[in-house]
């Protein structure tokens, strides 16, 4: 049901879409909080304005992959922007474009919003920033606009796996180079993850996503550090999205075919040791006789005649 962590909604313009087990907690935990909204009715408004949302932020995205030569494949939905696949050729100015499509989605919308917004004396205001303190936005042209605010600004933090960070990235490797474009790149996604850590601590402020988002900042920013030392390693991390913009497979799906890889090299480390061991005592009865082994190595030939047999 939730392949590649999320469950497949349908398939728009050949993209297939999904809904990662990230939204729907946190729709759970968005009803549990309901009083933040105003009530049950207005936070299943603002679930469902953010879904739309992500969705046509994700789709920017795959529109700008395509219009620079690419191609896009799959979208999967969370709260923050989502996870497109897509194919982008190795360009900075062509990363940079499909970066960049999620978020111009979000400005355009909150842009058009706005007018709207002030002509019903609505509430403008942002749920990212908690603005304004205090006051409950309900209307839903409010919601769907401090929604698509939130989109924007979130994603635009210099830091991956956020928009912000590729776009970071492609402007400097633009303009420096590839290799002095991720260190600049590690540096800001930790300073990033640090001041969200410090925000998460200020008093008022216990959003448990907001904490999370700084782990995996720091975390991601750790991993590129590690891959840059590594031949080829920033191609590695370009090949794969992570949080909104992107190209080829997600960032948890690299995580899960890691883990695989890594399963695989110990089972065949220790189908080489029981080979070896079975080796030796292969000679051991070829010099002296089947007598000369103890009970037992006896015992373990025997197991391993079993285990080659089932394969």
């Amino acid at each position: 049901m939730f392949e590649r962590g999320g469950i497949r909604i349908g398939q728009v313009a050949g993209i297939s879409v999904r809904l990662h087990w990230i939204f729907l907690v946190w729709a759970l935990f968005e009803f549990l909080s309901a009083d933040r909204f105003g009530g049950v009715g207005p936070v299943a408004m603002y679930l469902g304005l953010l879904f739309g949302s992500v969705f046509l932020h994700e789709m920017g995205h795959c529109r700008a992959a395509r219009q620079v030569g690419g191609n896009a494949h799959e979208v999967t939905l969370w709260p923050l922007g989502g996870l497109a696949s897509v194919d982008v050729p190795s360009r900075p100015l062509a990363h940079l474009a499909v970066a960049a499509g999620g978020p111009l989605v979000n400005l355009v919308l909150w842009l058009a919003l706005l007018p709207f917004v002030i002509s019903r004396d609505a509430t403008i205001g942002s749920f990212f920033l908690r603005w304004p303190g205090g006051a409950i936005i309900d209307d839903p042209v409010a919601i769907a606009a401090a929604v698509n605010l939130d989109l924007l600004l979130f994603n635009l933090l210099p830091a991956l796996p956020l928009d912000g960070g590729r776009i970071l990235h492609s402007v400097l490797w633009q303009r420096r180079g590839e290799g002095v474009a991720t260190r600049i790149l590690v540096a800001s996604g930790k300073v990033v993850a640090l001041v969200l850590a410090v925000v998460w601590f200020l008093p008022g402020e216990r959003s448990g996503l907001l904490l999370a988002m700084a782990l995996l900042i720091w975390i991601q920013s750790q991993q590129i550090q590690r891959q840059s030392m590594d031949s080829g390693a920033s191609e590695s991390w370009r090949s794969g999205p992570a949080g909104g913009s992107s190209s080829g497979i997600s960032w948890w799906q690299r995580q899960r075919d890691r883990f695989r890889q890594w399963r695989a090299q110990q089972k065949a480390l220790r189908q080489q040791r029981l080979r070896a061991r079975v080796d030796d005592l292969l000679k051991k009865v070829s010099a002296e006789g089947i007598d000369s082994l103890s009970p037992e190595e006896r015992r373990f030939l025997d197991r391993a005649s079993h285990r080659f047999e089932d394969h």
